[in-house]
């Protein structure tokens, strides 16, 4: 239904009445209300017509309210509408003396993430090694495949490319340098022995998602109380319910043909935006079923949020998630490298990191607990018809206002607030380092009220240098307790003692209960990541004049400069030029010693000097 046009008679007067309930009763049974001014949004009254196409317009008086409704709310407001008369079930005007009363609720909102399958990755690809004898390793493609060392694997029968692996075996440089080669060799003069290097797969594998913007959801529940009997007494008067649901899939309800109609008008914007993670992927830990990491009730307990910079899902980059045969086979100088070279940055690698940073009392930076609190209890996993849900939700852990419009047919309305007083029964800070994504104080609150009612819960008043997020709101019943996390959030280097006040709120904003809350932060500890490790380097720094550095053998590119050797370590090519000194000097011994060498060499020589002659008398 839709205004179609709005009565141009001047109204004098709009009746609203707002008041807040304190749980008392007067003399008649019905609650005692105190009239207090409120924060309604907007009143109005005003004729509201239809405009079906007909010659006349159906019109009629209404009262028209906008209110606001936090995430998470609880029946801690309502409204009363005075009702003039109504029409019974033989369309006969009956005059109402009680009002209808107008109660709502909504649930915790929350984002909800869209995600689409990617495929499966493995959880840490693993390089196994194979040590042969001499010439007993294979890893040529076109070799059958009960030849080669490590084998080939398949799919769908069909052999996948550079899964045989390589060989590796040692060389002049690893037998003269000493230097240890990626199979671990035993690189002596007399070694032949040579070693297989196999590209393997650990038993865990992770599913791989799309993660697409976020939406909003929540649901508004809006209940309307009729008095079954409208000449009953209020001791006993009796009340018949008629449920609604408003939501962003159904932001429209109505009741009592028309007489109240309900719309969810939208959502102020938060303090703080949603994640976004349209640049990462999610990876949730899939099979098998029996391992530790595959949870099927928290399939995200130990799932992920990882940049898409670490993933190459077509297999061909070393060190990237995803990584496959062909990286591996093609890796450059693979036998110089040690082992497990090319499998660095995996899943596996990625989730020990995390593990770690927790034991420290650091958040995790992938771990999809360490972005949302409560997404993995969120998409806790239901069967369904076909398989298990996969579902990804960031629960609202801020302030999540919603505009909610109500018009009914009524003369006057009086909208109620529930108010209660309570108590902070603890409010706690554990220690943390200083800029590693802070800290949070939890708050532990207690309702000492007689109704349920709303409560706000802030950190303020901080040492300086330090801030916190946003206030919260919470509803709690009558003597029940409830427990909030607010985020500190530091912005200094170094570490100390501090404090915040933690405050707690009723729905009309009056302090009822503060608390101090002292916390230790400890210095922020720097390190080097890659680059740590200290040593003094012999030598100058000299100026790039040469263009770029190179190996030896661009950097010495003369056989025999032993002093270019000497000077840039080319202890391989000193080795080299010494073994080719000791063959030359070793044949001219035994030439000289024994004839023997130059023997062969004589007869070698007059044989082909004397073959042209026994030839000529047959010219």
């Amino acid at each position: 239904m839709s205004i179609a046009s709005l009565s141009t008679e001047s109204r004098s007067q709009v009746l609203l009445r707002s008041s807040y309930v304190d749980a008392s009763t007067n003399e008649d049974g019905r609650a005692n209300q105190s009239e207090r001014q409120l924060a309604v949004l907007s009143s109005s009254k005003l004729e509201a017509c239809v405009n079906d196409g007909s010659e006349e317009m159906d019109c009629s008086m209404k009262m028209v309210l906008t209110v606001t409704l936090e995430h998470g709310q609880l029946n801690t407001e309502s409204a009363q509408f005075m009702v003039d008369e109504v029409k019974d079930d033989s369309d006969n005007a009956k005059k109402l003396l009680k009002p209808w009363r107008l109660s709502w609720k909504k649930t915790p909102a929350y984002w909800r993430y869209p995600i689409r399958y990617v495929q499966d990755v493995n959880n840490k690809p693993i390089e196994t090694v194979v040590k042969t004898g001499f010439l007993g390793c294979s890893d040529n493609s076109n070799t059958n495949e009960e030849e080669l060392t490590c084998g080939v694997a398949k799919a769908g029968g069909e052999r996948i490319l550079d899964s045989e692996g390589f060989c590796c075996g040692c060389d002049l440089n690893d037998r003269f340098s000493g230097l240890p080669t990626r199979g671990q060799l035993d690189c002596s003069i007399t070694s032949v022995s040579e070693s297989a290097h196999c590209l393997g797969f650990d038993p865990l594998w992770y599913s791989i998602f799309e993660v697409d913007p976020p939406q909003v959801f929540y649901d508004i529940e809006v209940e309307l109380a009729k008095p079954d009997n409208p000449d009953a007494p209020w001791s006993n008067v009796t009340y018949q319910t008629t449920s609604m649901i408003l939501n962003h899939q159904q932001p429209y309800a109505s009741a009592e043909d028309g007489a109240l109609n309900l719309q969810l008008v939208g959502d102020l914007a938060t303090a703080r935006s949603p994640y976004s993670f349209e640049s990462r992927y999610l990876a949730v830990p899939n099979s098998p079923a029996s391992h530790a990491r595959v949870n099927e009730e928290l399939p995200l307990q130990s799932a992920m949020l990882i940049d898409k910079s670490f993933f190459d899902l077509s297999g061909l980059t070393c060190n990237k998630i995803g990584v496959s045969y062909t990286a591996f086979k093609r890796q450059t100088q693979e036998c110089e490298s040690p082992t497990q070279s090319c499998l660095a940055s995996q899943l596996d690698d990625l989730h020990k990191e995390d593990i770690e940073r927790e034991s420290r009392g650091a958040p995790p930076r992938h771990l999809v607990r360490g972005f949302c609190e409560g997404a993995v209890e969120l998409g806790k996993s239901g069967k369904g018809r076909s398989g298990s849900t996969r579902f990804l939700a960031c629960p609202m852990a801020q302030r999540h206002t919603t505009l909610m419009r109500l018009e009914a047919k009524a003369e006057e309305a009086m909208f109620v607030t529930n108010v209660a007083s309570g108590k902070i029964i603890a409010a706690v800070a554990p220690a943390f380092e200083a800029l590693t994504g802070g800290g949070d104080v939890r708050i532990g609150v207690i309702s000492t009220g007689r109704v349920v009612a709303q409560f706000v819960v802030g950190v303020t008043n901080c040492s300086e240098q330090f801030a916190a997020g946003p206030a919260l709101t919470v509803s709690i019943e009558p003597y029940e307790t409830a427990t909030q996390s607010i985020r500190l959030i530091a912005s200094q280097t170094g570490g100390g003692d501090y404090h915040c006040w933690v405050a707690l709120s009723n729905s009309l904003g009056q302090v009822v209960d503060s608390k101090l809350v002292k916390f230790n932060v400890s210095d922020m500890q720097v390190t080097n990541g890659a680059q740590s490790g200290e040593m003094q380097r012999p030598g100058e720094v000299l100026g790039d004049d040469s263009g770029g550095g190179g190996d030896c053998s661009d950097v010495c590119p003369g056989a025999v400069d032993v002093l270019c050797f000497i000077a840039h370590s080319c202890w391989s090519r000193v080795g080299i030029l010494l073994l080719l000194c000791a063959i030359v000097f070793g044949g001219l011994f035994l030439c000289v010693k024994f004839s023997l060498p130059c023997r062969i060499l004589g007869c070698l020589c007059s044989s082909l000097l004397s073959e042209p002659k026994r030839r000529r008398p047959s010219e």
